[in-house]
């Protein structure tokens, strides 16, 4: 669908705040439903959605591990999700990182933004136990992983970015963590790093490092010390039992899919809400987690942990126009008010609620969401007035 040049006109479209009616969004030449901001997933494994046992890997080529992270990238379309970070460990099949590129072949395939989060993996464990045969695909230095970011930011495709990760403290040495993050900084990339998975971790990390891995992150690189966002993935969380944050302020939350093994941004939210909600003994008030900011939280909070708050994640002139369209005539939403209608969708809807506009002339009903090529939005209209409005 190329919309370029073209205003899409829907009965509501959330502006920040609250749904409008009698919006348009125009879209510039480069560039019965209500539409949201994409949602952004700004942390999942691909892989460990292929082990739920829907297929098999087989022989560790590229062209398998294409075939299945196409799959995956296609079903997170259709749970709304336009742009996501993948963390990236998995990086050897026949050649060395040849699985790095397989990725970005298959998230352009399927047509959803990524953010390649090429990730360091050097060991097992603090006390530098060796890799067992299965971990060997992880393994690499500092120097190889970096130069494999730089040729792979040359050889990207569009709505293509690469971040770079050190899997965690007890798979990279601090140093190394460190020096990844200098390299991050001086060049402009998002870093990530898996931050204290297990209690076992901690107290390893404490032994080794007579500190924790959280302490020592915020001592040592300097990269953390500007700011940081935590990304929290409920659905696997609660799966394995880790735990629930204790949130006090919103505002630098993300999430994330992380194992995969259900793809729903809409339970990921209620997740978030409803077990801190039991956290705080069923006091509703206890964090404020409401409709309003579950979204921030999956839209915009998710585009700036993955470097790209100036592109995607609400919608303002200027912005890349990824969207997520509902159908206001679904039973599960049909004849809610307009100020009710977000509380609706997070708490009380699915992708089956999702359309889609595929053509001028038609418009399919199914579990789709859409990232828009090079697409820009233009200054927003109201019907019947052409001026800029804010």
């Amino acid at each position: 669908m190329d919309v370029r040049g073209k205003t899409l006109t829907a009965a509501l479209i959330w502006t920040g705040n609250t749904f409008e009616k009698a919006i348009q969004i125009r879209v510039d030449s480069d560039g019965t439903i209500a539409l949201i901001p994409g949602f952004v997933n700004a942390h999942s494994h691909a892989f460990h959605h292929h082990m739920r046992g829907r297929s098999h890997i087989g022989s560790a080529t590229s062209e398998n591990f294409w075939k299945w992270r196409d799959e995956m990238y296609s079903l997170m379309l259709s749970a709304g999700i336009t742009t996501v970070g993948e963390f990236h460990y998995v990086h050897h099949g026949t050649k060395q990182f040849d699985l790095d590129s397989a990725i970005l072949d298959a998230a352009r395939d399927a047509q959803i933004r990524i953010v390649l989060i090429d990730t360091l993996y050097c060991r097992a464990g603090f006390g530098s136990e060796a890799l067992a045969n299965a971990q060997k695909r992880f393994i690499s230095t500092t120097d190889e992983l970096i130069a494999s970011a730089e040729e792979l930011d040359k050889s990207k495709h569009a709505n293509q970015t690469i971040a770079v990760s050190a899997h965690s403290l007890r798979a990279v040495p601090l140093n190394d963590c460190i020096r990844l993050s200098e390299w991050a900084t001086n060049n402009s990339k998002p870093l990530h790093i898996h931050i204290e998975e297990q209690p076992k971790e901690i107290v390893d990390c404490i032994d080794a490092l007579h500190s924790s891995p959280s302490q020592l992150i915020l001592d040592k690189i300097t990269f953390a010390q500007r700011g940081i966002n935590v990304c929290v993935c409920p659905l696997t969380e609660g799966y394995l039992g880790d735990g629930i944050p204790n949130i006090v302020d919103e505002s630098q939350i993300c999430l994330g899919t992380d194992c995969n093994n259900r793809i729903c941004m809409l339970e990921e939210m209620r997740w978030l809400a409803y077990s801190y909600l039991q956290m705080k003994k069923n006091s509703r008030q206890a964090c404020g987690l409401d409709a309003r900011k579950l979204l921030r939280i999956a839209t915009e909070n998710g585009a700036r942990s993955l470097g790209l708050e100036h592109t995607v994640g609400r919608f303002e002139v200027g912005m890349q126009l990824d969207f997520v369209a509902f159908d206001l005539s679904s039973p599960r939403i049909a004849s809610i008010p307009t100020d009710e209608l977000l509380d609706a969708i997070i708490f009380g809807a699915d992708r089956n609620v999702f359309s889609l506009p595929l053509s001028r002339d038609s418009v399919l009903s199914a579990n789709l969401a859409k990232t828009l090529d090079f697409q820009r939005i233009g200054a927003p209209m109201r019907a019947g007035d052409l001026k800029e409005a804010c």
